[in-house]
C-alpha cells in the first residue's frame, strides 16, 4: 500500500491541492461517507436475506467504493486530458481511498466486534485519526527532506523515498491511526520542498544554457575560466534534474509492480465456480454502486457550478469523472483485514473481487472510450490551459 500511493502522491503538487481542496473535499470525503449511508439503505433493501449488520454493510461498501489511483492514473497518462480534470480524477482516487480506509478501519471493523459507535464517536474518532495521522505524515515527510539534503547519490534518493512512505506509514499504524493518509502527506510534504529545489536548479540550467549560446555566438565576451565553471555547473544541475525523474519513475515502475502483485492474489481468495455462485450479488452491488457515484458526480457537478472556489464541470467531465471510479489494491488488502470467523466472507470475497473485475474491464474500456470520442474537446481546453 504505501508502495502505490507514493507513486500517486509524487504526481500531486501542493499548489493544485489548494487550488481544488474544495473540490477534493466534496469528492472524495463528503462524496464516500454520503455514498456508504446510500448503501446501507440499499443493502437493507437488495441484500436482507443476508441479515448483514449495519458494520459489516459498511464494511462491503467501504471495499467497493476504495478506488485505484494506479489505473486512474495509467488511463490519464495515456491521454491528452485537461490538467484540472486530471487532477480531480487523480486526487479524487487518491484521497478517497484514505478515506474509505479510515471508514473501514477506525468505523466498520469496530461494530463488526461489537463495539457500539454512535454520531458523536464517529466525529471524535474520525478527527482524531485525521489530525494525528497528518501530524505524522508532516513530521516524517521533513524528515525525509533533511536527510535528502544529506545526499547527491541517486539510490540514496530513490531509498529515501520507500523510507519515507514505509516509516509514515509504520509509524501511524503504530499508534493505530491511518497510515495511509500517513503516507500521503508524508510525501507530497517531501515532494512539494525537493520540487521546489529542483525548480531553481532548472531555472539556473535555463540561464547557463543561455550564457553557453551568447558565448557560443562571441567568444571574446567571457573568460575560459568563467565559460569552464558554467558548463561544469550546467553538468551538474542537469544530471540532478535528470536523476530525480528517474527515481520517480523507477518510484512508478515499483508500484506497477505491486498492483501486479496484489491482483495476482486475487486468484488465491476467490476462484470462478464463487463468482458464479454470487454473480447476482456482484452485478447488484456494481450496478449500486456504479449509480450511486453517477448521482454523487452529477450533485458535484451542480455544486461546484454554484461555487466559484470549485471546479465547474460539464456532461463531458462528469461522464470521465463517473468511470474514473476503478477499483482496485486497496480493496483485496481491506478483504484481508475483515474479523477471523466472519460468517459472510466468502460473500464478501466474491462480491468484492468481482466487482474489481468488472469495473477494471467496463469502466476503463468507457473511459478511454469517452476520453478518445471527445479528443477534439479535450485538445481545444488543453490549449485553453496552457495558453
Amino acid at each position: 500500500i504505501p508502495i502505490l500511493i507514493a507513486s500517486d502522491a509524487l504526481l500531486l503538487k501542493l499548489d493544485d491541492l489548494k487550488e481544488n481542496a474544495l473540490s477534493l473535499l466534496y469528492l472524495a470525503v463528503l462524496s464516500v461517507a454520503v455514498s456508504i449511508a446510500f448503501g446501507i439503505f440499499a443493502a437493507n433493501t437488495f441484500f436482507a436475506e443476508y441479515a448483514l449488520s449495519t458494520g459489516a454493510i459498511i464494511a462491503l461498501f467501504a471495499m467497493v467504493l476504495a478506488t485505484d489511483p494506479v489505473s486512474v492514473v495509467s488511463v490519464f497518462s495515456s491521454f491528452k486530458v485537461p490538467h484540472k480534470l486530471a487532477i480531480l480524477a487523480e486526487g479524487e482516487s487518491l484521497f478517497n481511498d484514505a478515506t474509505a480506509l479510515i471508514i473501514f478501519m477506525f468505523i466498520a471493523i469496530p461494530m463488526m466486534n461489537g463495539v457500539d459507535i454512535g454520531a458523536v464517536d464517529i466525529l471524535i474518532v474520525s478527527t482524531k485519526v485525521i489530525a494525528i495521522s497528518v501530524l505524522i505524515g508532516l513530521a516524517v515527510g521533513f524528515l525525509g527532506v533533511f536527510v535528502m539534503r544529506l545526499t547527491s547519490d541517486p539510490m540514496s534518493e530513490l531509498v529515501l523515498i520507500l523510507l519515507t512512505a514505509y516509516g509514515s506509514f509504520e509509524l501511524a499504524e503504530i499508534f493505530h491511526m491511518a497510515g495511509l493518509l500517513a503516507v500521503i502527506v508524508s510525501i507530497i510534504t517531501l515532494n512539494t520542498i525537493t520540487q521546489k529545489s529542483f525548480d531553481e536548479k532548472a531555472k539556473k540550467v535555463k540561464k547557463a544554457r543561455n550564457i553557453v549560446n551568447r558565448a557560443n555566438k562571441n567568444k571574446k565576451i567571457f573568460s575560459t575560466n568563467f565559460m569552464s565553471g558554467i558548463t561544469r555547473k550546467l553538468s551538474s544541475d542537469v544530471s540532478d534534474i535528470e536523476r530525480h525523474k528517474q527515481n520517480l519513475n523507477y518510484v512508478a515502475v515499483l508500484a506497477l509492480l505491486a498492483n501486479t502483485f496484489l491482483f495476482m492474489s486475487m486468484a488465491s481468495i476467490v476462484h470462478i465456480d464463487l463468482l458464479l455462485k454470487y454473480q447476482t450479488e456482484i452485478l447488484l452491488m456494481f450496478l449500486i454502486t456504479t449509480l450511486i457515484r453517477a448521482f454523487m458526480m452529477g450533485t458535484f457537478g451542480i455544486v461546484s457550478n454554484m461555487t466559484k472556489k470549485m471546479t465547474d464541470i460539464g456532461v463531458r467531465w462528469w461522464s470521465v469523472l463517473l468511470f474514473a471510479g476503478i477499483k482496485g489494491g486497496l480493496s483485496i488488502v481491506m478483504l484481508q483485514m475483515l474479523p477471523k470467523g466472519f460468517e459472510h466472507q466468502e460473500m464478501f470475497n466474491a462480491i468484492v473481487i468481482g466487482v474489481i473485475l468488472l469495473s477494471t474491464f467496463v469502466y476503463a474500456t468507457i473511459l478511454v472510450g469517452i476520453i478518445l470520442f471527445n479528443k477534439k474537446s479535450f485538445d481545444e481546453e488543453v490549449r485553453a490551459e496552457v495558453h
